[in-house]
């Protein structure tokens, strides 16, 4: 498929793979590529990095995923090492596993890392690229997507900076169809102010049939049950099979104009870890209204709630309110660091049960600006065997910790 001769790239694309390829070339500075699952979206796009790495001296590029050891398993080890070998040879590029780093002959760096790793984060976050790649976004978040952005300002002549997505579709709920089908900004749902900035190919197993193996599509993804299929066959955007809050929609997205103005009582959910995110609701004659979320990435406890507290986490509508902040209880001390913080009623199988309730009799609402909580509450979901993914959950974890501790304590109905 690929053949170096010389410094020169001979590169072997279906058509398909053609037309991405030269969607990369265009004006677009956001490019998502998504489709089925062996349908060469990951090969185009980690292609265009080796190309433009070896083109542009001294250039800096990034690989990323949720998980940087998934990253260097399957990007590089399927994908980066055969590119390089076949376009600049095995002698001139040297692959530091531990560091997370390819460095080329010319100069040039391609980094791999993980958002969702403390160690891989600080490292990837502490440079600035060309380009950044944001591999299989299903799993990321958008608070985790943005947090990178601000990396992408490395100055090489003549390189124009580009951030690069793939991934298996899921839910048309989700963020990136949001942004880049509908052309929408998240969660806003306002129409995008620069729409031709964003441009999106599908590609699916059939456009890459040469490059499987002859019984892969009808054999194995044939065979698919129907969600899964429509998925990682026909590249089509649903909700996922297992999704725990699968009765919530898009009726329950209001502008914060149109929520109430006051409330009977207040609370909030903090969870904590490398992701630490926060919730506060409202609730008003037994409707809950998840009214305002915040999330950061590798920050102290302390500074976190300081930074909750210069935002005016304690007032609605100008006024000064009092609520109990409901903590994970495995966070331990770190309770101690937030303000009004308490331990958090942790039945997690009772208070999803109790949400889902609330959503069936359209007594649960989302603000619009709870970019945390809409980023996830919609591939929120159990694996076959019945388990929480463990996956973009930090908002789901405060949102819950918020809505059942207060409930449980206070009286509600259902």
């Amino acid at each position: 498929m690929i053949q170096r001769i010389g410094t020169t790239v001979r590169f072997n694309p279906t058509r398909i793979q053609e037309n991405a390829l030269e969607l990369i070339k265009g004006g677009a500075k956001h490019i998502l590529l998504f489709g089925g699952s062996r349908s060469g979206k990951t090969t185009v796009l980690v292609m265009a990095i080796v190309c433009r790495a070896w083109k542009y001296r001294r250039s800096r590029h990034l690989i990323c995923r949720l998980r940087a050891k998934d990253a260097k398993s399957s990007v590089v080890g399927e994908t980066l090492l055969p590119a390089l070998n076949n376009i600049i040879g095995p002698d001139g590029y040297q692959y530091l596993r531990n560091d997370g780093l390819v460095r080329l002959s010319n100069g040039s760096e391609i980094w791999i890392g993980g958002l969702g790793d403390k160690e891989q984060a600080d490292k990837i976050l502490g440079h600035e690229y060309c380009t950044i790649y944001f591999n299989e976004i299903s799993q990321l978040s958008y608070a985790a997507v943005t947090t990178a952005y601000s990396r992408l300002a490395m100055k090489v002549p003549g390189c124009r900076n580009l951030f690069l997505y793939d991934c298996n579709p899921g839910s048309p709920l989700h963020w990136a169809y949001k942004i880049f089908i509908k052309k929408q900004a998240f969660p806003s749902e306002e129409p995008l102010a620069k729409p031709e900035l964003y441009a999106s190919m599908l590609l699916n197993p059939a456009d890459n049939k040469d490059n499987l193996d002859p019984d892969y599509i009808s054999d194995i993804l044939d065979a698919l049950p129907e969600k899964q299929r429509a998925r990682f066959r026909d590249g089509l955007w649903i909700k996922a099979d297992g999704a725990i809050y699968d009765r919530f929609d898009e009726d329950m997205v209001l502008a914060p104009a149109a929520l109430p103005h006051d409330f009977d009582r207040f609370a909030a959910g903090q969870d904590f870890g490398l992701n630490i995110t926060n919730v506060k609701i409202g609730i008003k004659n037994n409707g809950i209204y998840v009214l305002e979320d915040y999330g950061s990435y590798n920050m102290t406890t302390k500074s976190f709630n300081e930074e909750l507290l210069q935002r005016g986490w304690f007032s609605w509508n100008g006024e000064d309110i009092d609520f109990s902040v409901f903590c994970d209880p495995a966070g331990g001390e770190r309770i101690q660091e937030i303000t009004n913080g308490t331990k958090a009623n942790n039945s997690v199988d009772a208070g999803i049960d109790y949400i889902v309730a609330k959503m069936e009799r359209r007594q649960f609402f989302v603000s619009s600006k709870c970019t945390g909580v809409l980023s996830e509450i919609w591939d929120y979901s159990r694996d076959e065997d019945g388990e929480i993914i463990k996956v973009n959950d930090h908002f789901m974890d405060a949102m819950r910790y918020a809505i059942f501790s207060e409930t449980q304590q206070g009286v509600i109905v259902l």
